[in-house]
């Protein structure tokens, strides 16, 4: 405890400034928790604790709970914590496994900075169709021994402790479908347990939304910065720029170097570097912004990622470049993305967007017309719609289907009785939209429409 007592008197502390910053509990949780803890825990508890999963908490974590609180009003009685707080000692520790006694105390495996194709590994097995309810389990037995959960972010989402192994007190973001783990970047639970606080206190987690708390790296632009100028390795360099999306403002100075980072063209980092100069100073970034999407695809996607996640108002003054732009695109996400700009101008681009219709990816033939769809003057379009009703993809003729929402046009029925012939099964919930569409053209149900239509023809 020696070695935290500083720090804990810096978080009882900063509860305080936190709760008085936060008075209209803003923060994701706040409602709940409202920055109460139950009383602290003494040492004989939590070695009750401890000889029951035969293990011994880290110390950072124990400070914590017989020092700072236990518990509170929050979600499962949790503490004032990130997102819906901190659970009580044990409350939590069954939220993965269905019998977590015989595994908390063995081995963590999971670590930092692990790449997809290593995750991908070691949940292989996990991922099969075929694998037994029995065999399930053993793997997540595996896969998340030594990892204690100590809080729910909601849905499937959970932060956790890691109780054993190299990385013990450190925590980790896991999520219950098997995405790949996140190891928050502080090296102790009270690190990261104040970085909390300091954010809350800074303003940075006072807005709508859980804002992801955890999963980028901590610090201020100059702190980023630092971290950015004073290593070598790539994704390093990486985290410390994406560290830049959950702050609210930035200085001109720190807008000039991320401009320069930008414009150094290091694999990765410059995109990166360009879409938080689009978030913080949009008219320092136009610049970049033409350059990169009169580039290969992949730069213009980051461009146009970039104007669409943080600038989208100024869509319009892309729309004549993007317009020329889709003459030589290939990539279907740059395709997706165009789209969505496209869309914020109110103009009708559909001729330029019909050629896709026909491309040879499915994925691109399906935004075309999910964005065909979208026009206001989309009947004019019903030899192309006809195209993707009659196409061989299943997802093509959904997608054409959602598109023809509020259409009336009797060259469309005739397709509608052979997509019933081509899916005698539903497919893609095919059906479900047909049967949208028929009401809107006046059948009650695709067997009235089939009832019918052959005698109206022939009429």
């Amino acid at each position: 405890m020696k070695e935290y007592r500083e720090q804990i008197e810096r978080i009882k502390n900063k509860l305080e400034v936190a709760k008085e910053t936060d008075k209209s509990l803003k923060v994701f949780g706040a409602r709940s928790h409202k920055y109460r803890l139950g009383p602290v825990l003494s040492i004989e508890d939590i070695e009750v604790f401890e000889k029951k999963y035969q293990l011994t908490l880290p110390e950072c974590y124990r400070a914590f709970l017989t020092h700072v609180g236990n518990g509170g009003d929050s979600y499962d009685s949790s503490a004032a914590g990130p997102f819906y707080g901190i659970y009580p000692l044990g409350a939590g520790v069954g939220d993965i496994l269905d019998e977590p006694e015989p595994h908390l105390s063995k081995q963590a495996i999971l670590f930092p900075d692990m790449l997809d194709e290593e995750w991908k590994h070691f949940t292989n097995m996990i991922n099969d169709d075929d694998i037994s309810d029995d065999e399930y389990e053993r793997e997540l037995e595996r896969l998340y021994a030594g990892v204690m959960p100590i809080g729910s972010q909601g849905c499937t989402y959970l932060h956790a402790l890691i109780v054993t192994g190299k990385y013990r007190g450190r925590v980790v973001n896991i999520d219950m479908d098997q995405q790949k783990p996140v190891f928050a970047y502080e090296a102790t639970f009270l690190d990261w347990y104040e970085r909390w606080l300091d954010e809350i206190i800074a303003g940075w987690l006072l807005q709508d939304g859980p804002s992801w708390f955890g999963y980028s790296m901590g610090g201020d632009a100059e702190q980023l910065l630092a971290v950015f100028n004073s290593t070598k390795d790539r994704r390093k360099r990486e985290d410390a720029l994406y560290g830049f999306a959950k702050l609210d403002a930035v200085s001109i100075k720190s807008c000039e170097q991320l401009l320069a980072i930008a414009k150094s063209r290091e694999t990765n980092v410059s995109d990166i570097a360009l879409k938080m100069l689009c978030r913080f100073s949009y008219s320092m970034a136009i610049d970049e912004l033409k350059f990169s999407i009169e580039s290969d695809d992949v730069s213009c996607l980051n461009a146009c990622q970039s104007i669409f996640w943080y600038a989208k108002e100024h869509a319009g003054q892309w729309s004549g470049l993007l317009k020329r732009r889709l003459k030589t695109v290939n990539d279907p996400e740059l395709l997706r993305f165009i789209t969505y700009l496209l869309q914020e101008t109110d103009i009708d681009y559909g001729k330029e967007i019909s050629r896709f219709c026909q491309h040879e990816r499915v994925s691109s033939r399906v935004t075309a017309f999910h964005y065909l769809g979208q026009l206001s003057n989309k009947s004019t379009y019903i030899e192309v719609f006809l195209s993707g009703l009659r196409d061989e993809s299943p997802k093509v003729v959904h997608a054409t289907l959602q598109a023809l929402n509020t259409v009336k046009d009797k060259r469309l029925l005739e397709a509608y009785r052979e997509i019933i012939e081509r899916f005698p099964i539903d497919e893609h919930s095919i059906h479900i939209n047909l049967e949208h569409r028929l009401q809107e053209n006046g059948y009650k149900s695709l067997s009235d429409f089939m009832s019918v239509y052959d005698d109206e023809v022939q009429e």
